[in-house]
């Protein structure tokens, strides 16, 4: 019997479970109409198309990262937001490519974003460059998530074959210890936020030098308004 009261949020929450569930490649306008109840061409008037829907399970997933007390110093708040993020990739593993792929669009997406640039203002960064930084932390974010929810590890065979292969000079002990070694997610997370709060900090360090650092290093955007330096 179909579902009474659908809407876009049923809709894009019936999505993403059938995305945790079963996978992305699963996730098509028939299968989630039959997650729902209804037939498929009842979702068009919630949603527009596939690509809307994967947008909506972004922002879904958007919605779980908190950046956590904004009062504190930068790098607590910093690292507040990266483990918040992770974690709700985590949650939703199969989710992840839409997380890596999709533009930031919809108002939880561009909320969390104005959040994240506004705490760079606080150290003197212009737009622009807040925007830069949020790219990159993200970028590493998604990446690490990327690569622990779909660690696989070579054969020692596949190992021995790719060296030969290429001719490789590296012994063999770095690269069993390279290919085999347990991977510590959590302590290589860490690390790597740490390396991206400490240039971050001085990159603020040296806009205090010279204010006019990035000024120089920004080419501006045809057609786009300027973003004055926040103070």
């Amino acid at each position: 019997m179909p579902r009474q009261g659908l809407n876009r949020r049923k809709v894009l929450e019936a999505a993403l479970r059938v995305v945790d569930e079963e996978g992305l490649d699963e996730l098509t306008m028939r299968r989630l109409a039959q997650a729902l109840g209804v037939e498929a061409p009842s979702l068009y008037k919630h949603i527009s198309a596939k690509t809307e829907i994967l947008d909506g399970i972004a922002g879904l997933v958007y919605e779980e990262i908190d950046f956590g007390d904004t009062s504190g110093p930068f790098a607590e708040r910093f690292r507040s937001y990266a483990a918040s993020c992770r974690q709700a990739l985590l949650r939703h593993p199969n989710a992840v490519p839409i997380m890596a792929t999709r533009p930031v669009t919809g108002r939880n997406t561009i909320a969390l974003a104005e959040t994240v640039i506004e705490q760079l203002h606080s150290l003197g960064f212009c737009t622009e460059m807040g925007r830069r930084f949020l790219n990159v932390s993200f970028g590493f974010i998604v990446g690490h998530a990327l690569a622990e929810v779909g660690n696989t590890r070579p054969t020692l065979g596949e190992l021995r074959a790719t060296r030969r292969s290429f001719d490789c000079v590296v012994s063999e002990d770095v690269a069993r210890a390279v290919a085999f070694d347990p991977v510590d997610h959590d302590a290589e997370f860490e690390l790597a936020i740490d390396l991206i709060i400490t240039g971050i900090e001085q990159k603020a360090a040296d806009l205090r030098e010279d204010p006019d650092l990035f000024s120089r290093q920004i080419a501006p955007v045809a057609g786009a308004p300027s973003s004055p330096r926040r103070r």
